[in-house]
């Protein structure tokens, strides 16, 4: 009932992902939009507003283990700084949105929420239902939907701040949906990030070229500026195995390079994100 309520009390931001018209909530129930196309609140409190179904990496596993090492202070430093600079941006506003695109199993923006001065709604989206019903279940009294990045099932300048930590961004996408005043916080890993395990899944342990996100941000935001953020963080060998199992660095990793990381026994991995930051003027 507490997730109904947020839908309920937020069924301005949404349109329909079929047709894009408004849509209000029936009955604390089910998303409908003026040409009937209906969508239930599920049992667990969320709403699958993705039209075409999606098969993802992301499974219940992934996110156990990745819930586990955020309990143990993972990303403890990366939160308590985007904590501040959201809250710097929505201090003076009246009732703040905030959405966070790729939530995963909710535990970044619920955190961040509850750490605001003023009270704030909060909305994640995610394309893995095992991360959105996680989601529901464990942080209720915010808005959780599965949802496509590439089709967000928002009005037109609708949050006030949008996050993207660690995920696929679609920029057009992102700034239709921000106000016009609106802050984009991206988060990206920096070639440091989990030294220590890429040398053992890759030969070369070069990261991936993913292109420029800071180029590419740019293009469609003002005022972009960047901070990194690098701190180490202790392991044991439960934190290990949960790392491993949470990280896309193991993905098509053959059993004896996985197995090899188990038993590397590594005291501690290095966290290195850059933050980038741009508004919508």
């Amino acid at each position: 009932m507490m997730n109904a309520r947020a839908f309920a009390q937020n069924e301005h931001l949404f349109h329909c992902p079929i047709c894009s018209l408004t849509m209000e909530l029936l009955e604390d129930a089910r998303l409908v939009c003026e040409k009937h196309h209906s969508f239930d609140l599920s049992r667990q409190g969320y709403v699958n507003l993705a039209p075409q179904a999606h098969v993802t990496k992301y499974d219940k596993a992934l996110f156990e283990a990745r819930k586990t090492m955020i309990t143990n202070g993972f990303f403890d430093p990366l939160l308590d700084r985007l904590t501040a600079l959201v809250d710097e941006h929505v201090q003076h506003k009246q009732a703040p949105t905030i959405i966070d695109a790729g939530s995963g199993e909710g535990s970044h923006l619920a955190s961040i929420v509850s750490k605001l001065s003023n009270p704030a709604t909060g909305v994640g989206i995610d394309l893995a239902k095992e991360g959105v019903l996680a989601a529901a279940k464990d942080y209720p009294g915010h808005i959780w939907l599965v949802a496509d990045l590439a089709n967000c099932p928002f009005q037109d300048d609708a949050f006030d701040v949008m996050l993207n930590i660690l995920s696929p961004a679609n920029y057009a996408e992102f700034t239709r949906v921000l106000k016009p005043d609106g802050m984009f916080v991206k988060v990206v890993p920096e070639n440091d990030y989990l030294k220590q395990l890429r040398t053992i899944f890759y030969e070369d342990a070069e990261r991936q070229n993913e292109g420029n996100p800071v180029e590419r941000m740019k293009d469609y935001f003002d005022n972009v500026k960047t901070e990194r953020i690098t701190y180490e963080f202790p392991l044991n060998q439960t934190l290990l195995e949960n790392l491993i199992q949470m990280t896309p660095l193991s993905w098509g990793a053959s059993a004896g390079k996985i197995e090899a990381a188990m038993k590397s026994e590594i005291p501690a991995v290095t966290i290195d994100y850059t933050i980038i930051i741009g508004t919508n003027e």
